[in-house]
């Protein structure tokens, strides 16, 4: 506790900030120098990596979306066991002793989130608090959850602190794993509007493992789905997926928009009937389309629309996502206090965590329903 303390009342503080999407292509760290609360908090990115994740890893976390208690009780320690060694090498490459630093706010691996309802992330905190003997805030979505809000999206709090001195009203597109939208009305006072938009990444990774024979994991610049065209009449059943037509507050993961999702589309549509890049093709054009359609649906059209995530630099996202909401209103998020769109996220993380430690409420409710605002995350100290 007299280490918690200590942290606490510090002026300033060095958090690594630590996500691993549901895309699994990747897991961002980001070393954040932090000060202050609110919209007065100052926020310097000091070092930012993306570490590809090991095939096995991926394999593993896919299986265990489907798993039994044993191995996902397994997971959870082997995880926190591997983001421990990963934080160890960041570290040491950014010559920064582990004693340097005040806390790790670890965002973990979802593998079930039910809107509304419940949430499970891995990568046990006490782990990596014990091998870093660093405190770590983790389990970010619980608390929302247990105020009656849908536990995600948590980025909007990073994006009004980034964007406070806007002069129009923006819209910040994240498309990782799974595509999520904050919108930012001109005038401050009113309510921030965010949530998920639907499928992003993880669809494309998944069918493109499938028809590569795993020799590829992700579409790269675009080459495999550039080779097919959209198939117009699946694109349009697709979009009459229930998620589609809830209002939000609304969040979703790969438990909707996976590998379940893929392996039903394959039943539903064999190689005979559409051909595989032609159904990746049609898989973007879901993947834009479901985020203009929220866009029209949701919320007043923004003077600027920012995108991040690895979804902003697919060539056909981008070019459809451009002539669909407006080729001058649609850019690649530029950087903000030196805060990359591949680094956001994972920043965002170790704003939270600087703000549990400060006991400020980084809820949302009008981006996630609760009924009253909470701070987010679970302390683990290390015994030292």
């Amino acid at each position: 506790m007299d280490e918690y303390i200590r942290i606490a009342n510090k002026k300033e503080r060095l958090i690594l900030g630590l996500m691993s999407g549901t895309s699994l292509d990747g897991i961002d760290l980001a070393l954040v120098r932090l000060s202050g609360t609110g919209l007065k908090m100052r926020i310097e990115l000091v070092k930012f990596v993306t570490e590809s994740m090991p095939a096995n890893w991926r394999r593993r976390i896919r299986r265990a979306f489907a798993a039994d208690t044993r191995e996902i009780c397994k997971i959870n320690f082997d995880l926190g066991h591997y983001l421990s060694e990963r934080i160890i090498h960041f570290c040491h490459e950014a010559n920064l002793p582990l004693a340097h630093l005040d806390a790790i706010g670890c965002h973990g691996q979802t593998l079930y989130h039910v809107n509304n309802h419940s949430t499970l992330q891995t990568g046990e905190a006490d782990v990596i608090a014990n091998q870093t003997q660093t405190l770590v805030v983790s389990d970010f979505r619980t608390a929302d959850i247990a105020v009656g809000g849908s536990g995600a999206p948590l980025v909007p709090y990073l994006d009004q602190l980034l964007f406070k001195n806007r002069t129009g009203p923006i819209a910040l597109q994240n498309i990782g794993g799974i595509g999520n939208v904050t919108y930012l009305p001109e005038d401050p006072a009113n309510d921030i509007i965010a949530f998920d938009t639907g499928p992003g990444n993880a669809i494309l990774n998944e069918l493109v493992e499938i028809i590569t024979a795993g020799q590829h994991n992700f579409d790269r610049d675009a080459f495999l789905s550039s080779q097919g065209k959209c198939d117009a009449r699946l694109l349009s059943d697709l979009l009459k997926h229930p998620y589609f037509q809830l209002n939000p507050p609304k969040s979703t993961g790969r438990e909707e928009f996976g590998a379940e999702y893929i392996k039903q589309l394959l039943l539903e549509h064999p190689d005979e009937s559409i051909a595989p890049h032609n159904l990746l093709r049609t898989l973007v054009s879901l993947i834009t389309h479901s985020i203009a359609d929220a866009y029209q649906k949701y919320f007043p059209s923004p003077d600027r629309i920012y995108l991040s995530g690895g979804g902003a630099h697919h060539p056909l996202i981008l070019k459809e996502l451009k002539k669909l909401l407006g080729e001058q209103k649609v850019a690649i998020f530029q950087p903000e206090n030196g805060i990359s769109a591949d680094a956001k996220e994972a920043v965002a993380f170790a704003v939270l965590a600087h703000e549990r430690i400060n006991n400020t409420p980084t809820n949302l409710p009008s981006v996630t329903g609760a009924k009253k605002y909470t701070t987010l995350g679970k302390i683990s100290i290390p015994y030292l």
